[in-house]
């Protein structure tokens, strides 16, 4: 079994620790236009990805006993340069310039932490996110984007970038597609904007699942009713990135309870999480599982 996860931030974390122990081959595909927090202060350097997530990845997929995985977590909390930035994304950067390739770079600090899976940039050049308001007026970055009061008319890249091909080909021999949760615009729609993904997208005979969010987003996205932002990044992009569209409302018709977030958080129960994956693995077989789902 062969299944892809598209995304960013804990929603992609989440869904990689419901998944990292299935008897599965599982590739990370990583939204890499960050540039916020220590992930930001990296970005100064034009030549740095957006590591933050990457590294959340790895320390899910990484092996929690191993010592690189519980200081990758580690923050600095000094009085200098080094306050508020994580060991893993300095590790990450440092990687980055010693090899002068974002791919290998990833893949020995994957392997410094144990991670049995692969983990994916989902273009291995840094590129920003940019959103264009029914004004017309553009903004840059995604933490200017996350602030907008209302859903933009457009988003794009800043520039042209290659997709990640490692990524592309995972997306068109995948059995299964998971997309999502997280942010909407800043954390799925980013790799969907790339030309490559978007063919692979729509190639690929695996099964696409989106995965919506438990809790309002507190962003542009709550601007329109809930019942419309999927429709409206479908609009955006160009195309239809999914086959179905797993809602709050249908866990709970599934009667499975995995509407219930972790305690104190709105992130989704992984445990549950991932018995409903396993019981959405017959549409890969054109099957019709025996519950309601939303299928736009």
């Amino acid at each position: 079994m062969k299944i892809v996860c598209i995304g960013g931030g804990h929603g992609l974390s989440q869904v990689l620790d419901a998944l990292k122990n299935m008897p599965c081959e599982l590739t990370a595909i990583v939204t890499t236009t960050d540039n916020g927090g220590s992930t930001g202060r990296l970005r100064q350097d034009p030549s740095q990805i957006a590591f933050g997530d990457i590294r959340r990845c790895a320390e899910t997929l990484g092996n929690p006993e191993n010592m690189l995985t519980i200081l990758s977590e580690q923050r600095f909390e000094q009085n200098n340069d080094l306050n508020g930035h994580s060991f893993g994304n300095i590790l990450l950067s440092a990687l980055s310039q010693v090899t002068h390739n974002t791919s290998d770079a990833i893949k020995i600090f994957c392997a410094m932490l144990g991670v049995k899976h692969t983990i994916l940039p989902m273009a291995n050049g840094p590129v920003d996110l940019v959103a264009t308001s029914e004004s017309g007026e553009r903004v840059f970055g995604e933490c200017h984007i996350d602030a907008l009061s209302t859903f933009p008319k457009q988003l794009s890249l800043s520039k042209a970038v290659v997709a990640n091909q490692q990524a592309v080909e995972a997306i068109l021999h995948a059995d299964l597609i998971l997309l999502g949760p997280g942010s909407l615009l800043t954390s799925v729609m980013p790799p969907l904007l790339l030309s490559d993904i978007r063919d692979a997208l729509s190639r690929t005979s695996g099964c696409r699942i989106f995965i919506e969010n438990l809790v309002p987003e507190h962003s542009a996205v709550d601007s329109i009713p809930a019942n419309e932002q999927v429709t409206k990044a479908v609009e955006i992009l160009g195309y239809k990135f999914f086959d179905v569209c797993l809602t709050p409302d249908a866990f709970e018709a599934m009667d499975l309870r995995a509407i219930e977030k972790e305690q104190h958080s709105s992130t989704h129960n992984k445990s549950q999480l991932k018995h409903i994956i396993e019981q959405l693995l017959p549409y890969q077989d054109d099957t019709q599982p025996n519950y309601s789902i939303k299928v736009h």
